[in-house]
């Protein structure tokens, strides 16, 4: 039997994309009625098959397995020793097994393992690139053992996954006769709605953490300009206390009609928000070399999903991932945002087209598709 594993150390239900994208990863493994294992962190007691339903949005499916582990005091991540249990008990039944991550921990264990038995495949999925350190913004000890744990485990893979192209070059650089595959994460697909009821609505969102350095200070420019032009500017994400502190701001400056922060919400809840009440999709990245070359925009891909306009920074990592379906601006010109955002919202023929090709690009970006991909690439 064809067995697919992923392992991610985060908790269940922990806020932000983490936990999300992996659960999206391994059901789409399920989809194509491959066995799938999901092994998470545990997080505190709940029913997980309600979850997944409730919180995350998603159908449950029988070739789909979600073990959470809870962790000890020994130091070893046990999520990591069941994982490797199960794996090697599959594999002593005589199965095949894929094993998936992005963690570097769990690469350690999987490829131990791997020694003893080849009939695992383990392919490593990077969010980042360690192996030159130059780009990081913070050089300490942790990006030092990142960078040596990456040159000494990655090559030992059966395959790496890359988020963006430029991220598949830098490593293919190294790593010349590694299997080495591109692949943006996905999107969802969600029914049509009524576009013109949602341009009338006026309201951009903004999906992501409120930290400086994540650009929340062009968010505030952005919604300064809205004042006087009858538009919204929603965000959704960060901490309680971060959103009550930009919340407080906002009063503060006069935007408190325009400019509103939630907390981070359910995958289920805020898919719900995108559906009916958001006009278009805010991507405003800033110009660093993470975000221009290795990140794969989440946020971007919610807003597909669900056919919104989406108005992005002008960088490789965000035309890779919208191609035509996106509206570039300068991450620099807050009023290039502005006047996108206007000129969409303020003529219904416009909008209707952006719609259309937001729809048309999220179709080749079904998750399903991308799992497809990797079962291709892996020659399975």
């Amino acid at each position: 039997m064809q067995r697919v594993v992923w392992i991610n150390k985060s908790n269940w239900k922990k806020p932000g994309p983490i936990v999300y994208m992996g659960l999206l990863n391994a059901m789409a493994f399920a989809q194509h009625e491959i066995e799938t294992d999901y092994f998470v962190g545990c997080s505190k007691e709940s029913d997980t098959e309600q979850d997944i339903e409730q919180f995350y949005g998603l159908h449950s499916t029988a070739y789909l397995h979600v073990h959470r582990v809870k962790e000890g005091d020994s130091g070893c991540r046990n999520v990591y020793k069941q994982a490797v249990f199960q794996i090697n008990k599959y594999l002593n039944d005589g199965d095949e097994v894929v094993a998936l991550t992005r963690e570097l921990g769990a690469l350690s264990s999987l490829l131990k393992l791997k020694k003893k038995n080849a009939r695992l495949k383990v392919v490593y999925e990077t969010h980042d690139y360690y192996l030159n350190r130059a780009h990081l913004p913070k050089q300490g000890f942790s990006a030092i053992r990142r960078q040596w744990a990456e040159h000494l485990l990655i090559p030992k893979a059966d395959a790496l996954i890359c988020l963006t192209e430029h991220q598949r070059a830098l490593y293919q650089q190294q790593f010349t006769k590694l299997p080495i595959e591109a692949l943006s994460l996905g999107c969802l697909d969600f029914p049509k709605q009524d576009v013109e009821q949602r341009r009338l609505k006026r309201n951009v969102a903004y999906i992501g953490h409120l930290h400086k350095y994540k650009g929340s200070d062009f968010i505030f420019e952005i919604a300064n300009a809205f004042k006087s032009k009858n538009i919204r500017l929603s965000c959704f994400g960060g901490s309680e206390s971060q959103v009550i502190e930009f919340q407080q701001k906002a009063e503060q400056r006069g935007l408190g009609n325009i400019l509103t922060f939630e907390p981070f919400m359910s995958p289920a809840k805020l898919h719900h928000v995108l559906s009916g009440e958001v006009s278009i999709g805010l991507v405003p990245l800033q110009d660093t070399f993470y975000s221009r070359y290795l990140t794969c925009p989440v946020k971007a891909l919610d807003f597909l999903s669900h056919g919104l306009p989406v108005i992005a920074s002008d960088l490789p990592s965000t035309r890779e991932v919208l191609l035509d379906a996106g509206h570039y601006c300068s991450s620099e010109e807050v009023m290039q945002f502005v006047q996108a955002v206007e000129k969409l919202l303020d003529d219904s023929q416009i909008y209707q087209t952006a719609s259309e090709r937001s729809y048309y690009r999220k179709e080749p970006l079904q998750w399903y598709r991308r799992a497809e991909k990797i079962l291709q690439f892996l020659a399975l």
